[in-house]
Formats: C-alpha cells, sequence, structure tokens
C-alpha cells in the first residue's frame, strides 16, 4: 500500500519542506478564524492606536520639559505643552509665577499619568489579545476533529495517534504566540514603526536618515536568518510530535514490555527520541537567540551613531538638548518593535510551522464522501444485494473479485472464510469505509453511495473484534449509539446479552466510570457491553465482524442466544473464522481469496464445500457422516 503512504500516513507528513508561505498561513488565520470575531479584533486595533499615543507623549514631554523649563531654550513647537504645564502648576505655587519645583512636579505626574495610561490600555490589549486567541485555538480545534470525523478509514489507518494528537494539542496551543506576537503584533509593531519615523524626522531629517541607514541591514540580517528559524522550530515542532507519538505508544504497550521484561529497552527508545528532541530545540533556541543578539548589536551602533552626531548638533546650537533627549528616545522606540519581533521571531516561527502541520491535515480530502444530494429512505426493510462488487487497497490486487450475492430482511447470513480472504472488506464496503472500485452495494434498493451517512450508519451498526468503550459512565457507553433511549431500554437490553447482573454488583452500578481501555471490565464483559450498545442504537442491519472470535465459549452462546431473539426485527451478518458462530446461521457463504466458493447452510457446506469441512474438522467440531 506504498502509493498511500504519502498521502495518508502521518509520519510521512512530517517533512521539513515548507508547504505553505508565512503570508499564506497569516492570511488564512486572519480570514477563516481571526475575523470571526470582528467587534473584538477591532477593539484590539483601537487599544493599538491609544498605545501608540502614549509610547508618543512620553519622550515629547522629555523634550518640552527640558527645552522650557530646565535649560530655557523654548522651540517653537510644543508652547500648548509648556502653556499648560504652567496653568497646572500654578495651582500648586501661591505666586502668580510658579516655582521650578511646581513646575517639574507637574512634568512627572504628567509622565506618571501617562504611564499609568499605557499600562492600562497594555493590560487591556493583552487581555483581549489572549481571550481572542483562546477562541480561535478553540474554533481550530473544533475544526480540526470535526474535519478528522469526515476522513476516510484509509487515513487512520496510517496515521499515528499521538502525532495527530500532538497537532491538536501543542501544534494549536503554539498559535497563540502567532495571534499575540504574530497578528496583532505585527500590526502594532508596523504601526508604531511609522508613526516614530514620522516624529523623528518632524525633530531632524539628518538623524533621521543616519538611523534609518541601520534598517536595510536589519533586513538583510533578517532574510538570512529567517530561513535557518524557520526550519530550526519546524523541525523542533515535528519531534514534539515524535515524542508525543513515542509516549504514547510506549504507554498503551506497557503491559507486553513488562511480560516480555523489556523495561530497558523501552526506556532505552524513549530516551533516543527525547534526547533528539532535546537537541532539535537547543538549535532552534539558539538560532533565536542569534538573531536576537545580532539585531541588539545593531540598535546599539545607531544609538551611538546619534548621540555622536546629534551632541555635536546640541554643542554648536543647532538642535537643543530636549530634541537630542527625544529623539533619542523615539530611536530607541523604533527599534523597540523591531527587537520584540527579533526575540520572538522563532517563537513565531514556532507557531507558523504548527499551523502549517494543522493546516496540512484540514486540507485532507476525504476519499469517501458524502454525495451532494443525500437521499433518505424511510422504514427500511433491511435488504442487501452486493452486485459484482470489484474492490482493492492496491491498483492490480484485488480483495474483493466478482462479489455477488443478496440477503433478504431479516435473515442471519454468516459470512466465512480464513484469515485474508475479504471478509472484513465486504462490512468496510457496507458501512462505505471504503467505496467499490467496481460494481454497486444496495440497501432497500439503493445504492449506499446515494445515501447519507447518518441514514447509513444509523442503518448499518458494526460490533467490532476489539471491543472499544470511550471515557466515561457505562451508561454513556451504553447510550452511546442513541442518546435518546429510555433507561428501561437500556436494562432491557443489558439483561438480553445478560450484562445487567454484573453492572449493577459495580459500586455505582451504571453510573461507574470505565478506566481507561476498561480496565476495570473483563473482555468478555466489555464484548457483551459493545453488543449492549449496538443494540441500543437500534439498527436494522447489525453486523458482527469478528466479534466473538476473542471471547470465551460462555460469552459466545450469550451472545448468540442473543441474536436469536434480535434476529426477528433485523438483518444480521456474522462475519467470521469460527464453524461454531456460524453453525446455526440460515445461510453461510464461503469467502476465499476475495471470490465466493459456494453458500448454504452448515450442514450442506460440510457436504459440499471441502474447504468448510476441513476448517470443521480443524476446529473439532462435528461434521457427521
Amino acid at each position: 500500500m506504498a502509493e498511500y503512504v504519502d498521502r495518508y500516513d502521518v509520519g510521512s507528513q512530517e517533512s521539513t519542506t515548507r508547504r505553505y508561505s508565512n503570508v499564506n498561513l497569516i492570511a488564512r488565520i486572519i480570514s477563516k478564524y481571526v475575523l470571526r470575531y470582528k467587534t473584538l479584533f477591532i477593539v484590539e486595533l483601537v487599544l493599538v492606536f491609544f498605545k501608540m499615543l502614549t509610547v508618543l507623549a512620553g519622550p515629547y514631554l522629555y523634550k518640552i520639559t527640558i527645552d522650557f523649563f530646565i535649560l530655557n531654550t523654548p522651540t517653537s513647537d510644543g508652547k500648548w505643552l509648556a502653556n499648560m504645564i504652567l496653568g497646572l502648576a500654578s495651582n500648586f505655587s501661591v505666586d502668580s509665577v510658579p516655582e521650578i519645583s511646581s513646575i517639574l512636579l507637574v512634568a512627572a505626574l504628567l509622565y506618571v499619568s501617562i504611564s499609568l495610561v499605557q499600562w492600562i490600555v497594555t493590560t487591556t490589549q493583552l487581555y483581549y489579545i489572549e481571550k481572542l486567541g483562546l477562541y480561535v485555538i478553540a474554533d481550530i480545534r473544533t475544526d480540526f476533529f470535526d474535519h478528522m470525523n469526515s476522513l476516510s478509514q484509509r487515513f487512520f489507518e496510517y496515521g499515528n495517534t499521538g502525532r495527530l494528537v500532538s497537532r491538536i494539542t501543542n501544534d494549536a496551543e503554539s498559535l497563540k504566540k502567532l495571534l499575540s506576537t504574530g497578528v496583532i503584533g505585527l500590526i502594532a509593531d508596523l504601526l508604531m514603526a511609522v508613526s516614530i519615523v514620522v516624529i523623528m524626522a518632524i525633530l531632524d531629517l539628518q538623524l533621521t536618515m543616519v538611523a534609518l541607514i541601520i534598517a536595510p541591514l536589519l533586513v538583510l540580517v533578517s532574510r538570512v536568518f529567517q530561513n535557518w528559524v524557520k526550519d530550526a522550530w519546524r523541525t523542533a515542532r515535528t519531534n514534539v510530535a515524535v515524542l508525543t507519538g513515542k509516549v504514547q505508544d510506549l504507554m498503551y504497550g506497557v503491559k507486553v514490555t513488562k511480560s516480555l521484561t523489556q523495561e530497558e529497552r523501552s526506556l532505552a527508545e524513549f530516551d533516543e527520541v527525547n534526547e533528539q528532541n532535546m537537541r532539535v530545540q537547543i538549535r532552534a533556541e539558539t538560532v533565536s537567540v542569534a538573531f536576537s543578539s545580532v539585531v541588539t548589536v545593531l540598535s546599539s551602533i545607531m544609538t551611538a551613531a546619534i548621540w555622536f552626531l546629534g551632541g555635536q548638533n546640541v554643542i554648536t546650537a543647532a538642535r537643543t538638548l530636549g530634541e537630542l533627549v527625544a529623539f533619542s528616545a523615539y530611536s530607541t522606540n523604533f527599534f523597540s518593535p523591531i527587537q520584540n519581533l527579533a526575540m520572538l521571531y522563532g517563537e513565531i516561527q514556532s507557531a507558523l510551522a504548527g499551523a502549517e502541520r494543522i493546516f496540512i491535515i484540514l486540507d485532507q480530502t476525504p476519499e469517501v464522501e458524502e454525495p451532494e444530494n443525500p437521499r433518505e429512505i424511510d422504514d427500511i426493510r433491511g435488504e442487501i444485494e452486493f452486485k459484482d462488487v470489484h474492490f482493492s487497497y492496491l491498483e492490480d490486487q484485488p480483495v474483493l473479485r466478482d462479489v455477488n450475492f443478496k440477503i433478504a430482511p431479516g435473515e442471519k447470513l454468516a459470512i466465512f472464510g480464513p484469515t485474508g480472504s475479504g471478509k472484513s472488506t465486504i462490512i468496510n464496503l457496507l458501512g462505505r469505509f471504503y467505496d467499490v472500485v467496481e460494481g454497486s452495494i444496495l440497501i432497500d434498493g439503493v445504492d449506499v453511495r446515494e445515501l447519507s451517512f447518518e441514514t447509513l450508519r444509523k442503518t448499518v451498526v458494526i460490533v467490532l473484534q476489539e471491543p472499544y468503550l470511550f471515557s466515561g459512565t457505562i451508561e454513556y457507553n451504553l447510550k452511546f449509539g442513541n442518546p435518546e433511549a429510555s433507561n428501561a431500554e437500556m436494562v432491557r437490553v443489558t439483561e438480553l446479552v445478560g450484562i445487567h447482573d454484573a453492572i449493577t454488583r459495580l459500586k455505582n452500578g451504571y453510573e461507574t466510570i470505565i478506566f481507561e481501555g476498561g480496565a476495570n471490565l473483563s473482555f468478555g464483559q466489555k464484548q457483551l457491553t459493545c453488543l449492549a450498545r449496538a443494540i441500543i442504537a437500534d439498527p436494522r442491519i447489525l453486523v458482527f465482524d469478528e466479534a466473538t472470535s476473542s471471547v470465551d465459549p460462555y460469552t459466545e452462546a450469550k451472545i448468540q442466544e442473543t441474536l436469536k431473539q434480535e434476529m426477528e426485527n433485523r438483518t444480521v451478518i456474522l462475519v467470521t473464522h469460527r464453524v461454531s458462530t456460524v453453525r446455526d446461521s440460515d445461510r453461510i457463504i464461503i469467502l476465499d481469496e476475495g471470490k465466493i466458493q459456494n453458500q448454504g447452510t452448515h450442514e450442506q457446506l460440510v457436504q459440499n464445500n471441502e474447504l468448510y469441512r476441513k476448517l470443521s474438522e480443524m476446529q473439532l467440531v462435528s461434521v457427521g457422516k
């Protein structure tokens, strides 16, 4: 099945090669998720604007205070602010002309007020950023899980559960950084940088040009480091997923590990993956820190150049000291967004790598899709027909060839054959987990490809070989397929399958919480619970896919007894390789190498089919003379 690996195997989708550009990822997140909350997004932009005003106000207050009141070198601009400070200072002085101490006190209080407003705006902005981020993450996780449910069975046969869990948890969580430092932060930094450059140019165009000389150098450094940081963090995100998958694999297999005394080997394998994850994380952090350090050095060079050239202008009286102090503060603020971006660039790239890994899954196209105009069938009778069905998982490797049979409503049919004969494939096609390559499968004369998934899968319920119970109460599991079922119906069915007494002996009865993997129930109890769950779902067609192959004879006998009572109102299909399971069926189909060899009752096949007779003898079933 190698041709499906690149498309469906989650492991093969862990490549460090980028599939989407950063621009595409950010645009997709904004258009599809962020703009779902337009009001919240607009509030963020308004807060960004007010924060920008507070940042710009501080250095301007420096300039006015130094030039007008400390050095007495007033300039043509800023008189309105100087007059306001003088007016406020008069309230603290008994004289008509306030003292310098009163003036400086007012200036200091104004600066504290500006800082307080800035703190309030920044805190509010961070709160709403976190809120917006949590909303977006919740939506992405919902879309991810919903899309996972729509993907075809083949995807999950190739997918690694641990790596998928990592995408919906770790990768989604990393997107919060993308929203705060990426989307909103990028807008805020861009707006701030443009505003500061305009004010710097007004203060001193020559020094502004000097400051901007560093900008192309920063762009060049960013381009050099960009791919290094991007690849480093994508590799790091991939290794987190590998580590998560390995932990899950080892935890699920802990019983096998202990029984074969392979604890040391298990630990060694984990250590290898863990150490590899540590190395790539260190490399990613190192590259990010190097980038940040280079930006810091360039910023220091710019500040030194401004004070060297600007200081000479102050000495020659070409510029006031207040203007130089304000310009220096603005230049620091100009590079502050760039430094922030440099410090957080690695986290942004990590978030983008996580976003890409999520979108790779979201962009998977289901192999089996619901029809555009699905048909609904009222009062389904349960007639099934396979017409000239051919199927293969891989081209030129047929699994089913020219399969034809019909099941009457209410009939109990067994599909019997050795391992690998294609029995389970027939059930997968009936439930439309795959689509036939050729031919058709009909329910009450309607092709299953024309039915809605809801109608089809409420009609056909499959009891699997491996019983699976969800985390939750026993009642939750029993009513999983039919939450509206009454307690009386639930008890009736559990009594029917013989599990009621075992449940009532538990401390909390039907409210007992099932441990992970159903560890507080025996295998037989889990199997009977799954059978009860299928019956409570009230399907018209009930399918057992090797459901009794691993249970004890007593449990199998209980299942067979249940089938006798339930088959009157349902079409029942038994898929098995055990003769004891099928011998009481109305009809048995012998399947071998993807073809129907023969069909009939147990007695007829014992006489007429060599494969069936041989398997009956091997399983110590009396075949008579």
